[in-house]
């Protein structure tokens, strides 16, 4: 009877594991980028049950951007795209640092743009757009993260 037990739990993390792999909670939605392709703002959802931390970002072909940061906004504000964070026109914006930022759960980009055609979005309702600049132009974003203690990526094509 033991052995059974053990067994239907075995199963069943197995499956847990296998269905999170399956269905990655971390959706794209809108992109953005300067005219050079050099400052990008990709925007950030979570269908998952749990907060996701964004742990690094790579651009093109493994290399390290110059700088890379969050942007927390009420859906009604939107996003910016900068060549520098320290700008006038930054500063009307959030941006955190990547580890002082989690893409908090139930943020589904469909359902924002749904509240917002129907006039219904709330104060505390946020959407999350990573923003990179680098010295070269971008072409493809990896995003790698972290949700329920597994390690996840997402490559995106700026094209």
């Amino acid at each position: 009877m033991k052995k059974i037990i053990v067994g239907l739990i075995i199963v069943v993390c197995i499956g847990i594991i296998a269905w999170l792999r399956l269905n990655p909670p971390l959706e794209k939605g809108t992109l953005g980028s300067n005219s050079e392709s050099t400052s990008v703002v990709i925007e950030l959802g979570n269908k998952g049950l749990r907060d996701i931390q964004v742990t690094e970002v790579f651009v093109n072909y493994g290399e390290i951007p110059s700088e890379v940061k969050m942007q927390i906004n009420h859906p009604d504000k939107g996003f910016i795209v900068v060549d520098d964070f320290s700008s006038s026109e930054a500063a009307a914006f959030n941006f955190f640092n990547l580890m002082d930022a989690k893409i908090k759960k139930g943020t589904i980009i469909g359902e924002i743009y749904e509240k917002q055609d129907k006039k219904q979005v709330e104060e505390d309702d946020r959407i999350y757009g990573l923003t990179i600049l680098n010295e070269q132009p971008i072409y493809k974003v990896e995003v790698h993260y972290r949700y329920l203690g597994m390690p996840y990526k997402i490559e995106v094509s700026m094209k």
